[in-house]
């Protein structure tokens, strides 16, 4: 191969890479001489033909596809059983199912203690038992069946496009028209209400927290199908009747909130949790008046047995 025709004041090629480095330290008003001229760079460039062009064009697909495969493989490890993500949610549903657990384990518990408190009083003192059993009912501690109605309240359809309303959007039932509807049905007489499986009592509260429905810190989703235990029909009759009906016709045909009743002969609601007892003492024998009112506390010695908080 023949030497090059040019030298550096070092005695390098042109093609040295350190050569127009060291050109510019060295003196600066001759560096043109070592670059190529224009003819030069032309010629080593590669003409631009057809088949360079689709070569071009092939290479950047094959790295465009390789992009998309990384990516791809990148959001599949971020959604893959071993990814934080993952583990947060199956921890969630493992203690979703640890807490249903402890529900029914609770509910058998407290089934075992009931009948065995029954056996006990009926035992030693009846009418301790009949005090008991009526003050059960009254704070909805046990489940009851019957006839009944079923008031169900649900979110409405999406709501076609117009001034001020984006298509699509839904209009929810709140916690104040579920708060409506409960009353109603208790001055129309219901006997005991259950919402969505959630027994009402006196202390309950029906509250919100964001977007969810809470029965006594419970969520519950809609539909929300209201039980009430009575006269199904009568009961029905009485809330149209009231305030409450023209509170809840308002609701449905301004906000689209679905409304339906159905009367049944066969309902069931179940038993409130038991509150924690806080504080009991015995009862001496003989102190319980035979003719006491078991439904009166101020006449009832045995009222004060048991006190507890909701």
């Amino acid at each position: 191969m023949p030497e090059p025709s040019r030298e550096t004041p070092h005695g390098e090629t042109p093609y040295s890479p350190m050569s127009l480095l060291r050109a510019l330290t060295s003196s600066p008003l001759d560096v043109d001489e070592l670059r190529g001229t224009e003819e030069d760079s032309e010629a080593d460039s590669h003409p631009d033909t057809p088949a360079s062009r689709v070569v071009t064009l092939a290479i950047a697909i094959l790295l465009g596809l390789a992009v998309a495969v990384a990516v791809t493989n990148l959001r599949a490890d971020a959604v893959s059983e071993d990814s934080p993500r993952a583990a947060l949610e199956q921890e969630v549903r493992d203690s979703r199912e640890h807490a249903v657990g402890l529900e029914q384990r609770q509910e058998e518990l407290q089934s075992e203690i009931s009948a065995l408190q029954e056996d006990v009083l009926q035992s030693s003192d009846s009418a301790a038992a009949a005090r008991l059993s009526t003050y059960e009912t009254a704070t909805a501690s046990t489940a009851l069946s019957g006839p009944g109605v079923v008031l169900q309240v649900e979110d409405s359809a999406p709501l076609p496009a117009s001034p001020g309303v984006a298509e699509g959007t839904v209009n929810r039932a709140t916690d104040e028209d579920l708060q409506i509807a409960v009353n109603g049905l208790w001055a129309a007489g219901a006997e005991a209400i259950a919402v969505n499986g959630q027994r009402i009592s006196a202390s309950s509260a029906i509250r919100t927290a964001g977007s969810a429905v809470l029965v006594d810190l419970r969520p519950i989703s809609p539909p929300y199908r209201i039980v009430a235990l009575g006269d199904g029909a009568a009961i029905e009759q009485a809330v149209q009747g009231e305030a409450t009906g023209e509170y809840l016709s308002e609701i449905s045909s301004r906000f689209g909130i679905v409304l339906s009743w159905e009367t049944s002969e066969d309902l069931s609601v179940p038993a409130r949790a038991p509150a924690a007892l806080r504080e009991a003492s015995s009862t001496p024998p003989g102190e319980a008046g035979a003719d006491a009112s078991p439904t009166d506390p101020d006449t009832d010695p045995g009222a004060t047995d048991k006190e507890t908080t909701p």
